[in-house]
């Protein structure tokens, strides 16, 4: 006897199981250290800012200069006559004092630059050396002062010419004792102490 087995279509079933999944994003810590300056840092942040006006001053005298040589230039191709080369010339020894002065002025408020950290051969051997230039400075002031007033009350080329090698020879002299106080001063101690680091 045959026995019918009817076809049962039987459906796969496939469960899916969806599990949440949670990221945890840590963020890198960063730690930012500070480290205060040194003393020796901090003295040539000073000391740089020093020279820079030191720079300044040469810089805004050397421009005045300049300044005072092309009016002068620019007055006597212009002028006709000889009074207004007088004028001109006269005009020129007011700019000339007027520099000469203003640097006077400005080395004098200028001052000594910032001492540095006590306490070791180089620091001494920079306290000479700033004396040295201080010394120079104060001379070439001087010299510069001197200068101002009497150009103004020199009224002949003679008299002018002598004022002019005045002025020269004080600032040579001053250039001379200065090239010889470093002589005597002799080389810079090639390490510092506290840094370790050559003068």
């Amino acid at each position: 006897m045959g026995l019918s087995i009817p076809t049962a279509a039987v459906a796969d079933t496939t469960t899916t199981t969806t599990v949440a999944s949670t990221t945890t994003t840590v963020a890198p810590t960063t730690t930012t250290t500070t480290v205060a300056p040194t003393a020796w840092q901090t003295w040539r942040v000073a000391q740089l800012a020093y020279v820079t006006q030191l720079r300044g001053i040469n810089r805004t005298f050397r421009t005045a200069l300049v300044s005072a040589r092309s009016a002068l230039a620019a007055a006597i191709n212009a002028s006709t006559t000889k009074a207004q080369r007088a004028t001109a010339h006269a005009n020129f020894h007011l700019a000339l004092a007027a520099a000469f002065s203003a640097r006077a002025l400005a080395l004098t408020a200028l001052g000594s630059p910032p001492a540095p950290p006590a306490g070791s051969a180089r620091s001494a051997y920079i306290d000479k050396l700033h004396a040295i230039n201080v010394a120079y400075r104060a001379a070439v002031a001087s010299a510069d002062a001197t200068f101002a007033t009497a150009i103004l009350t020199a009224t002949t080329p003679a008299a002018r010419a002598t004022v002019r090698a005045a002025l020269q020879l004080a600032v040579a002299n001053a250039a001379v004792a200065r090239a010889a106080a470093l002589t005597a001063l002799g080389s810079p101690p090639m390490k510092d102490g506290n840094s370790g680091k050559k003068a």
